[in-house]
């Protein structure tokens, strides 16, 4: 691949940008006008797990359409976000271009190519008047699940503090050549990369944390270790993975690691704030919709019961509302 965009100047945008900069592939990083000033004058500056800080130079820009039309276009936006990044995306895509919305939680493309009764379904909790749906062509999707820690610090500044791994596959569970490019391209890169055959099994092992961790984090102030450690919030976190668990059971996907498994991986990454809590901490809308909302949707079309879930999400909207502004949203 040879022209790469990122759209979006967060953590995981500016990450990408600045190690997909090390590879022959032209990288243009698109943000808004304000990150786009800083990060064009003082490049990105990224602090390593290993406490090296290197301040990286990035093709940036806040037009897009003055990058032209690219090989692949990385969505870094929240989940809620990706509508009012599709002019952005329209303006770099053309019939070729590999689409890869890097989202947490259930994506909207989810019931693509699905049995009956999801197969038809479309998303109200992520993509409520299907806009999504018809805007981004199915066939050039690319799925992805990160596994990465990764937290902000201003405009252009980011602190990688754990993992790199980065999983990729076509909604169709096709082999592809975007998929093998785009791991390719990330290999090259430093990360490590694989493709998927099955990209919505590995979508639900990475969302069993994101559902148990980020909403009780945003209620609690805690990170992600100490929710771990303490035996209440435990609890709690055991037990909304044992619903996403049923749910997904029950769409036909097959875990290949149990939970404690999984809440032992969490903790091991210690003192994390995650997405959500610096979320809430910042002001910003919280990604409920997509890690939370759309776990107990789908229970409810699978006829599977999610009365934790459910429960979560009431309180983290109205933890978000207490802060200021609508459920979810920013104040």
């Amino acid at each position: 691949m040879r022209k790469i965009a990122v759209v979006g100047a967060g953590s995981i945008g500016c990450l990408l940008a600045a190690r997909l900069t090390t590879t022959p592939a032209e990288v243009t990083l698109v943000a808004r006008p304000r990150a786009a000033e800083a990060i064009g004058r003082d490049g990105i500056t990224l602090a390593t797990p290993l406490g090296r800080v290197s301040r990286v130079p990035v093709r940036v820009t806040d037009d897009a359409l003055s990058a032209g039309t690219q090989d692949a276009v990385f969505l870094c936006v929240k989940a809620h976000a990706l509508g009012g990044a599709l002019d952005t995306l329209a303006s770099l895509a053309g019939p070729e271009t590999a689409v890869v919305p890097m989202v947490n939680g259930i994506p909207w493309w989810y019931p693509l190519g699905q049995p009956e009764p999801l197969g038809s379904y479309r998303l109200k909790s992520v993509d409520p008047d299907g806009t999504l749906w018809r805007a981004i062509p199915a066939d050039r999707l690319v799925g992805s699940v990160t596994w990465v820690s990764v937290e902000g610090d201003g405009a252009g500044r980011i602190r990688h503090v754990d993992d790199q791994r980065f999983v990729f596959g076509d909604p169709l569970g096709r082999r592809t050549a975007a998929v093998e490019g785009i791991v390719e391209l990330f290999s090259l890169a430093g990360f490590q990369a694989r493709g998927s055959l099955d990209i919505r099994s590995d979508i639900w092992t990475k969302l069993w944390g994101n559902l148990a961790f980020n909403p009780l984090s945003a209620l609690t102030g805690a990170t992600m270790g100490a929710l771990c450690v303490d035996p209440g919030t435990r609890t709690v976190a055991r037990t909304l993975m044992e619903e996403a668990r049923a749910v997904a059971e029950r769409l036909g996907v097959r875990f290949t690691a149990d939970i404690e498994a999984r809440i032992a991986a969490a903790a091991a990454v210690g003192d994390f704030r995650t997405s959500m809590l610096q979320d809430m901490e910042a002001g910003r809308r919280l990604e409920v919709e997509a890690i939370v909302r759309a776990v107990a949707e789908l229970g409810a079309l699978a006829g599977v019961p999610t009365p934790t879930v459910e429960t979560v999400a009431a309180l983290v909207e109205m933890r978000a509302r207490q802060r200021g502004g609508p459920a979810g949203m920013a104040a």
